[in-house]
């Protein structure tokens, strides 16, 4: 049975995930990760998307997506960088084959309140999978300030361009950021503590059955 087609349009925005195939590895090093940084900035000249917030993984990737225009939709941006890693990847380590599991999925965001929500979860991808694997299920304030300060320095997130520690040249969290303050240090802080709380309290899946303290 074939797949629905997605209906992406102007002005939408989407919570985008895409895995290796079988769940393997997709990043095996730093320049493969650089060379997909490079192949953002370069499709970006050519598809008209916004990219609210980003997380890539070893093994998955995270985006928080805006379609700009009427056409060109975030799917085929996603398309276009993803045919170019696979192929590069596929000469690099001499392997064959599909370098991403089937399509991504896509989840249309719809309510500001959500985007909020979903930029933290895709800024701190790294700390939820860090926390759902741990295996006490009490997490000392320490452990999770640590996590907190590794995503701060984290290359491949835009959790440090939220948070005003670095500019990346493609990610764009002023609109995200202006929900919860026009002043943008402000802004800057509040998420900071906003992130923290949605971790702590529970909210998401992945830390709701840890204790911190």
């Amino acid at each position: 049975m074939a797949e629905p087609l997605r209906q992406f349009y102007k002005g939408g925005v989407w919570h985008i995930l895409n895995r290796g195939v079988a769940k393997s590895d997709i990043f095996r090093t730093k320049e493969d990760y650089n060379f997909y940084l490079y192949k953002i900035k370069e499709a970006l000249l050519k598809y008209p998307v916004g990219i609210f917030a980003f997380n890539f993984l070893p093994n998955h990737v995270h985006y928080l997506m805006k379609q700009i225009g009427e056409e060109m939709s975030p799917s085929r941006f996603i398309a276009s960088i993803h045919t170019s890693l696979g192929n590069y990847i596929n000469r690099k380590y001499t392997r064959v084959g599909h370098l991403f599991q089937s399509r991504c999925k896509v989840k249309d965001i719809q309510k500001d309140e959500h985007l909020l929500a979903i930029s933290v979860y895709v800024n701190l991808n790294k700390v939820l999978e860090e926390l759902q694997r741990k295996e006490k299920t009490i997490v000392s304030k320490y452990e999770l300030d640590k996590l907190l300060k590794d995503a701060e320095n984290d290359s491949y997130s835009s959790f440090p361009v939220y948070l005003g520690l670095r500019e990346d040249g493609f990610t764009d969290a002023k609109f995200v950021l202006s929900l919860l303050s026009d002043d943008v240090k402000k802004a800057r802080e509040e998420y900071k503590k906003f992130a923290k709380n949605l971790i702590t309290s529970g909210y998401f899946i992945k830390t709701r059955d840890l204790i911190f303290e």
